[in-house]
């Protein structure tokens, strides 16, 4: 009889030690995720960028000798630029601003032999509205829109092969507008890294190459793959 009611004893006992820890585990609140700074208030950063241009150009010359064909001007390129903006986090995870950016990329050719021409993308420009929603207080899901500019220069050998021909080319600034979205993530306090994409809609463009006009049709418009590190400023608003 004793050993029975030593051995009811100690089965009590851990039956009470175990009912206790499952009722502490079941009012136990595990801790919110980590913080990593706030959203709200400006960043300035960097980007590098694919660069995709779908187009295609009609040209008048004086001599129908000077243009030979009207192909099509398209390719891919490699760019880079910086950016600064705001944003403005009102709350439950939703997130406004608004970012601008200039950037510089390289060219694509035409390879035809007898219309050696290529486009130049000096410079590209945006300014974008952006909104978006915080999830787990670190990770950015957003949308963006705006106007975009770019200034190309297109060139090319005019004139008749016959005659031998020089090279010839205009540089023009082209408007437009841009949509895209992408996702942004806070490594700490400061760091957010990005990767976004983003569709420019530019209008048609004229070049004047002396023997002729060229009309640049963006048909396909221009692709841009951006992959970018911004420093946030926002603990200290």
């Amino acid at each position: 009889m004793t050993k029975f009611l030593l051995r009811l004893s100690l089965c009590t006992a851990a039956l009470v030690a175990v009912t206790t820890t499952v009722a502490q585990a079941a009012d136990y609140e595990p801790p919110p995720p980590e913080m990593r700074g706030s959203w709200t208030g400006p960043y300035i950063g960097g980007f590098v960028m694919g660069v995709g241009v779908e187009s295609r150009y009609d040209a008048e010359c004086n001599d129908p000798a000077d243009c030979l064909i009207d192909p099509e001007m398209s390719g891919f390129t490699w760019g880079g630029g910086l950016l600064a903006g705001f944003n403005y986090d009102i709350g439950n995870g939703i997130l406004i601003g608004v970012e601008g950016d200039y950037g510089w990329a390289g060219s694509v050719d035409n390879d035809d032999p007898d219309e050696a021409t290529d486009m130049k993308i000096k410079d590209i420009a945006t300014l974008r509205a952006r909104a978006g929603y915080i999830f787990n207080h670190d990770t950015l899901f957003y949308a963006t829109g705006g106007f975009a500019w770019v200034k190309t220069s297109f060139g090319g050998e005019v004139g008749s092969i016959v005659d031998g021909r020089e090279y010839i080319d205009d540089t023009q600034w082209t408007g437009g507008w841009t949509g895209g979205g992408g996702i942004e993530h806070a490594f700490s306090e400061y760091l957010h890294a990005r990767l976004e994409y983003l569709y420019l809609g530019m209008d048609d463009e004229e070049y004047d190459l002396n023997v002729g006009t060229v009309d640049l049709e963006f048909d396909g418009g221009i692709h841009l793959i951006r992959a970018g590190l911004t420093i946030n400023f926002g603990n200290y608003f």
